[in-house]
């Protein structure tokens, strides 16, 4: 068994996170009613993400001790002082805490949760049939290594508190549950990385990474950079908000072998709803959608990560990559084939419209992203998207047609879908674009098409991030050295070229 861990920080990473794992929760109960029926699947197949001894999932879920909520404090770790330990390091003397009991809810897990994120206010509140190990849930305070209010605002604190915590603790790495997961895989296959992409969780996730990848030097880490409340390009705009992008995307260059941004789309295709993205709930439902997508092929061992990251990098070549996925896709070949007797320039018409209309992409590139590739890795779970598309744009493109088919949906999966069937399809005959949005219907499965690709159409977000940390005496700067902000715009310097560089 060739396993993966999942590391999670911050509040809209872990949103993600948690409709990931009701998603995985749910493909391996298929998985093992598919294998106990004697008509394939493999039953074993869950454990390269969930502990084989207690089928719980492989991962550490680093968060403030209030977003926790439903989970409770017996299931915590701590990983900095938690809300006693604060108390107390603030005031020396005696002290009574006082504590209001959580609210009782009521799902599966005790949670009422409808798809449109009702009675939703944290997110372990939509947690189904998952339980996480109790040395999963890590809890971090910046109290002792934050700014003087305990807080970890900007990347540069959630570095400051991380480094903090590991001068004192000795290893963080030994502390908490990543030793015991790593020593109880048989293989680690890699590490895959959710983390905020702006404040103090960027920061904190960017030196944990950096400490990982210190210890298993080989093993590859795809780092997917989360914001479901805002589009890349706003974020990376101006401010602080900006320089923790900048900072972070930076890093991540350095240590990830993969990074993945996974943003509030800025338009969206066919089978998704606009108005279903509104919330955090359901936005981050989206995105956990992509890192669902990209993650069953390793799961069913048809690829493993290595794999993966070296077709969409060029062999490390590129770091940075973009995911659009299109829920309901239905018959793209054949819309591409009978354009085969025409010539190339209406064949690739055709094709950047499907891309452009079709799929939604969780940053700023969908209509640029196939003129000029440099690796991709396509997924078709159920569709008929792959290779007969991308032949045309790549020499030997990458396929996997995953064989448990489609997507099977959690019960409390956002309603963020639009016109799909119940055969997983987009219907035929969409509704006109009055009623899209009143016009959903409710499945248990999506068939859902996918593209990791590294394209040119990132420099442009690269050179964004390079303006933005070429703002000489910016009071966002002032935290960090001036040989740092220096090395960081070499860092984005080079992988510019890099991309400009494509096709």
């Amino acid at each position: 068994m060739r396993e993966i861990i999942t590391l999670q920080f911050g509040e809209h990473a872990n949103y993600v996170g948690m409709h990931f794992w009701n998603m995985a929760q749910r493909q391996a109960e298929k998985a093992r009613e598919t294998s106990a029926s004697g008509s394939g699947g493999d039953a074993d197949s869950e454990y390269v993400l969930f502990s084989e001894r207690r089928r719980q999932p492989r991962a550490l879920v680093f968060d403030r001790a209030s977003a926790f909520g439903s989970l409770g404090r017996a299931d915590m770790q701590s990983t900095g002082d938690d809300a006693r330990d604060q108390e107390q390091a603030l005031w020396g003397g005696a002290s009574e805490v006082y504590r209001q009991q959580q609210p009782e809810h009521s799902n599966g897990n005790g949670n009422t949760v409808d798809q449109s994120g009702g009675g939703v206010q944290t997110w372990p509140d939509f947690r189904q049939s998952v339980e996480f190990g109790s040395r999963s849930l890590e809890v971090v305070s910046g109290i002792e290594f934050g700014n003087s209010l305990g807080e970890m605002t900007t990347f540069d604190e959630g570095w400051q508190v991380f480094s903090g915590a590991d001068a004192r603790r000795g290893d963080v790495l030994d502390d908490g549950g990543f030793r015991m997961y790593a020593e109880e895989c048989d293989r680690v296959q890699g590490f895959q990385t959710l983390a905020d992409a702006t404040g103090g969780f960027a920061g904190y996730a960017a030196a944990f990474v950096e400490r990982v990848r210190d210890e298993f030097p080989k093993s590859p880490v795809v780092v997917y950079s989360v914001d479901a409340a805002a589009t890349r390009g706003s974020v990376a705009s101006a401010g602080p908000r900006a320089i923790d992008v900048a900072v972070a995307t930076a890093t991540a260059l350095e240590s990830a072998s993969l990074g993945v941004s996974l943003y509030l789309p800025s338009r969206v295709g066919d089978g998704v709803r606009r108005a279903g993205l509104d919330s955090l709930f359901g936005a981050s439902g989206l995105l956990a959608m992509n890192v669902a997508q990209w993650t069953q092929p390793l799961v069913e061992g048809s690829r493993v990560l290595d794999d993966v990251v070296a077709l969409v990098t060029q062999q490390s070549h590129l770091r940075l990559a973009e995911s659009l996925v299109s829920p309901g896709l239905r018959d793209i070949a054949s819309n591409s084939n009978n354009n085969s007797n025409n010539n190339n320039h209406s064949n690739d018409k055709n094709v950047a419209d499907i891309i452009s209309r079709r799929f939604t992409a969780c940053s700023d590139v969908a209509d640029d992203c196939l003129r000029s590739l440099g690796g991709a890795f396509s997924v078709d779970r159920g569709t008929s998207f792959g290779g007969d598309v991308l032949a045309r744009y790549l020499p030997s493109p990458a396929r996997v047609r995953c064989a448990d088919g489609a997507v099977v949906l959690p019960t409390v999966f956002p309603n963020i879908l639009r016109s799909i069937g119940r055969d997983g399809f987009i219907a035929q005959h969409p509704p006109s674009s009055a009623t899209t949005d009143a016009d959903t219907t409710t499945v248990g499965e999506v068939r859902v098409a996918g593209l990791l690709c590294t394209t040119r159409a990132t420099a442009v977000h690269l050179q964004q991030l390079r303006s933005v940390l070429s703002v000489e005496g910016s009071r966002y700067l002032k935290d960090y050295e001036r040989d740092t902000i220096r090395e960081l715009r070499y860092a984005l310097d080079g992988e510019i070229d890099k991309y400009m560089a494509i096709g």
